[in-house]
């Protein structure tokens, strides 16, 4: 497909209801083609979302979103997930002390489990050198929605992109709001059912980020127009007492899920609570959002949902990202990638080799014909027995390379082959790189490669013992990398195949 004329679809689900859009890529423009909005088969209560994710195929099958046949991407946004969003500021140290504070910090907060995390992270820029070691960090747990993902690929719903809401937010108005006002302070609130997230941008910089839960059920809970006034209270209050360098003037933009038409009213109400003259509150719209719809009636739609199919059409003028898709789904598609490069270059292998036969074949048949002309012109018998020469010479180089290849792939096939080396690729860490993959005595393999440090050479090694199309390794040599230096090593690693059960 022209990535300039590419589709997306968002999907952004709160407690009791979907919102779904889709999205089309014309050149620089991004057109919003369809939105729906549909109550779940199961709600979301208490923040279980698995029964709700697993049914969400069934609500959006009779939708037909996708031909048949064809594929689309999709981007997800689920309720209040992930379960923690947070800005920290990294030491001043290496990348890999950057990642291990990272974990440690996430491992401080209880209402995450000590295992099976997903975690993303990404960079934010800052108005000076200090500030750019601040990174959002988002962690969650991941089986929900690997569950929906599977559902979703079996109505050719492709889940690419997991993200929380507050950032598919900020993505959809960043063009039409930051981009446009970098002289004031901006907050994006986001309240969707009972949970309320407020972002705030000083200028262009991302700089504060919070997250709080509205207790429904508590009579003596403040409305949630109330709370949002509170919060917003304080943290204007901390700029102008913490912060007098960024007193600069306040703009608020405010969206409410799962229904959108209830943010003017919202905006109204704290309006009158606020009663700050330096502060401009607005309900999110159209016009803050930099898209262009196919109906010009169309004005009710889930800019959450948006900004996450944007984010699927390489729009990001934010330039903050956090996917929480599942590993287990990006290593399956990440096989499925490699057996299919595998299948093609086998395929253009054979389709080179059979063309030469082909071709082989019509000369043998031009020798023949001057052959059996012979008896009419004795004069070119020296001439067509240099041909015949030629063809069977070229017969027995190809017999040979055809020889060479079931040497090499022994009592094996060519699927066999492409098996063995998507084995070998889904056992390889990401810390290291293979350079060649050679076989040229029969059942044996050489992998060579560099890698960044001695264990992860023995820890491929330890991968690789665990492959049933291996039965053995050896390594060859590790040593150190005289290009590169920085610890970085080069290997070469013998494999023996396992034998082919009969």
């Amino acid at each position: 497909m022209n990535p300039n004329h590419k589709k997306a679809i968002g999907i952004d689900v709160c407690g009791k209801f979907v919102n779904i859009i889709c999205l089309k890529k014309n050149g620089r423009k991004i057109i919003l083609t369809y939105s729906k909005q549909l109550p779940l088969a199961k709600e979301i209560i208490n923040g279980e979302t698995g029964a709700a994710l697993k049914s969400l195929a069934g609500t959006l099958k009779h939708l037909k979103l996708t031909k048949r046949l064809s594929h689309c991407e999709a981007g997800l946004c689920v309720c209040s997930y992930p379960e923690l969003l947070q800005i920290f500021k990294l030491p001043d140290s290496a990348p890999q002390a950057g990642i291990k504070f990272i974990q440690d910090e996430i491992r401080q907060y209880a209402v995450l489990p000590l295992k099976n995390i997903k975690t993303d992270y990404c960079m934010l820029q800052g108005n000076m050198g200090s500030e750019n070691r601040r990174v959002l960090v988002g962690a969650c747990q991941p089986e929900p929605f690997a569950e929906a993902a599977k559902e979703l690929e079996k109505i050719q719903i492709d889940v690419n992109l997991v993200e929380p809401a507050i950032v598919s937010l900020i993505r959809a108005c960043y063009r039409k709001v930051i981009m446009q006002t970098e002289h004031k302070n901006t907050i994006f609130i986001l309240l969707r059912d009972d949970v309320i997230n407020l972002c705030v941008f000083n200028g262009s910089k991302f700089d504060f980020l919070r997250t709080k839960k509205i207790d429904c059920n508590n009579s003596e809970q403040n409305s949630p127009a109330e709370v949002i006034a509170e919060q917003v209270e304080s943290v204007i209050q901390y700029y102008e007492l913490e912060k007098a360098s960024d007193q600069n003037k306040w703009q608020l933009f405010l969206n409410c899920c799962p229904h959108t038409s209830e943010s003017p009213r919202m905006a109204e109400q704290l309006k009158k609570l606020t009663n700050r003259q330096n502060l401009e509150i607005y309900a999110i719209g159209p016009e803050h959002i930099g898209i262009e719809s196919e109906n010009k009636n169309t004005v009710d739609f889930s800019v959450v949902a948006v900004g996450a199919a944007m984010k699927l059409l390489d729009c990001n003028d934010s330039q903050i990202s956090i996917n929480m898709i599942p590993d287990e789904l990006s290593e399956i598609r990440k096989s499925y990638k490699h057996f299919l490069m595998i299948i093609n270059t086998a395929a253009v292998i054979l389709l080179l080799l059979f063309l030469h036969i082909a071709q082989l074949s019509v000369k043998t048949a031009e020798a023949n014909t001057e052959i059996s002309k012979k008896s009419k012109s004795r004069s070119n018998i020296p001439q067509l027995a240099r041909v015949e020469e030629d063809v069977n010479s070229q017969t027995l180089q190809v017999t040979k390379q055809i020889n060479i290849l079931r040497d090499i792939n022994k009592d094996r096939v060519w699927n066999n082959l492409a098996n063995i080396l998507v084995d070998i690729s889904n056992k390889a860490p990401e810390t290291i790189q293979f350079h060649t993959i050679e076989s040229r005595i029969s059942g044996k393999l050489t992998i060579d490669g560099i890698a960044v440090s001695y264990d992860a050479v023995n820890s491929f090694i330890e991968k690789l013992a665990a492959c049933k199309s291996i039965s053995s390794t050896q390594i060859t040599y590790v040593k150190q990398n005289m290009l590169y230096g920085n610890g970085l090593v080069d290997f070469s690693i013998n494999c023996t195949l396992a034998e082919k059960d009969n």
